[in-house]
């Protein structure tokens, strides 16, 4: 098995952990579809969504392939573009949550 990559996360989102991640899922089956019919503008929406929510919920990692991803659909660049979504794939395969409790 590949290398694990292990997340500490807030344990008050562990509830909402398993959703985002299966929608994070589905983004890149959309992101794959849509480099298909060069549809950079649904892309670029998903791309920006991905960097705003990775940072909210603790995954800097996924922040930063979504700013990557931006950038390449900014450039209308299909292979960085589908480089990137692979490696958002191998990124959310590799997962490890680990629930930490609440700092409040």
């Amino acid at each position: 098995m590949p290398d694990r990559v292990i997340v500490e996360v807030d344990e008050g989102l562990s509830d909402l952990i398993p959703g985002f991640l299966a929608h994070k899922r589905t983004d890149v089956i959309t992101i794959f579809e849509a480099i298909a019919r060069r549809d950079y503008a649904e892309i670029s929406r998903i791309a920006h969504r991905i960097k705003g929510e990775g940072s909210s919920y603790g995954f800097g990692t996924m922040t930063e392939i979504g700013r990557s991803l931006e950038h390449a659909v900014a450039m209308r660049d299909d292979g960085a573009v589908t480089t990137l979504a692979r490696q958002l794939l191998n990124y959310l395969d590799r997962l490890e949550i680990v629930f930490q409790p609440s700092k409040d």
